[in-house]
């Protein structure tokens, strides 16, 4: 938006310098004019006296057309300035149209500066409907998707019970009770994300580690079934003051990913005082996927029984929302390594 806004002020300036310019060469011109009538009725003698008139009016009307030009470069600039300033406060999930209603908008904001602002305070509230409308139905979906999976939860941990199961029963109930919590996570993070941002997260002082292992047991019989060795490393017990709901998404749809991507070598988690890295032996990513890892429904690729492709996108928006920057490095091949930096303002010091 500041671009935008420089670019048209830029180019609205630019067309007014041109018009005066003009004006300038056409009152230099009459100058000039002028000078060579009286020359030709009156001879030479007058020419010391024409030469230091001449250069006396040329500055006047340089003078005089530079002022003109400034002020009137402010009268047209100034309002198209105010609408564009206006605009650049909104906030993209609750813009606040109200300095851009047909009754606000002041008085010396006229024309073209005017139409733009009517037009603008229209699209701020189709945007802002499109915002809560979208904010309510994945509040309204991740609740209604709750009772099923509380019933398969339930459902399962009663079937495990049974004495009588086989050990590849077992597995598969394990199977469907990882793909069931996977789910649960996916719907707290689609209502942590539907939340207002300007409610605040539910905080607390928690160990990081604890989390981390939690998480990390949820994908383990996933690799166990492929050969793959799942490894923890811890450098630093680290303790944050945040939302530990949070940190469990990111850290479930993280290890998650790893797990889809790895058929053979490691997943590692590795927990260091102002991170926690994430690195697997999988297919990787070139630079072109990297560069589109976090677009909601994107996949690397296409030959991988993974899921929607929302993984990573709602883990870089719950980073987010925490100040928790999630950075990925990766070499095709070799495997990719995915890191949550903590901010300062949530480590315990």
């Amino acid at each position: 938006m500041a671009e935008t806004r420089a670019r048209l002020v830029r180019t609205t300036k630019h067309h007014i310098r041109e018009i005066f310019l003009l004006q300038l060469a056409i009152v230099c011109l009459v100058v000039v004019l002028c000078v060579l009538g009286v020359q030709a009725a009156y001879g030479d003698a007058a020419m010391p006296w024409l030469s230091a008139t001449a250069i006396v009016i040329a500055l006047v009307a340089i003078i005089s057309v530079t002022w003109m030009g400034h002020r009137a470069a402010q009268r047209v600039v100034a309002p198209m300035e105010w609408v564009l300033d206006e605009v650049a406060r909104w906030d993209p999930q609750r813009p606040d149209t109200s300095a851009l209603a047909p009754g606000n908008v002041p008085t010396v904001v006229q024309g073209d500066a005017r139409k733009m602002a009517e037009a603008l305070h229209a699209l701020g509230q189709r945007l802002e409907t499109y915002v809560a409308r979208e904010r309510d139905f994945t509040r309204d979906a991740s609740h209604e998707l709750r009772t099923p999976l509380t019933v398969i939860r339930v459902a399962t941990d009663l079937i495990g019970h049974d004495e009588g199961l086989s050990t590849r029963s077992r597995r598969s109930l394990a199977r469907i009770q990882g793909a069931a919590e996977s789910m649960e996570s996916l719907m707290s993070a689609l209502l942590l994300l539907a939340r207002d941002s300007e409610v605040p997260l539910e905080t607390e002082d928690f160990d990081v580690r604890e989390v981390v292992e939690h998480e990390m047991e949820k994908v383990r019989s996933l690799l166990e079934d492929k050969g793959v060795s799942l490894l923890l490393d811890v450098q630093a017990e680290p303790v944050l003051h945040a939302p530990p709901r949070v940190l469990q998404v990111i850290v479930c749809n993280l290890l998650s990913n790893a797990a889809r991507f790895t058929d053979a070598g490691s997943v590692q988690v590795r927990l260091l005082q102002d991170r926690i890295e994430i690195e697997d032996t999988g297919i990787g990513m070139d630079a072109a996927a990297l560069a589109r890892a976090f677009e909601p429904f994107y996949r690397a690729s296409i030959e991988q029984p993974v899921g929607p492709g929302l993984g990573l996108s709602i883990a870089q928006r719950l980073g987010h929302r925490c100040g928790w920057p999630l950075q990925l490095a990766s070499v095709p091949g070799q495997g990719t390594r995915a890191s949550i930096l903590f901010g300062a303002r949530n480590r315990d010091q």
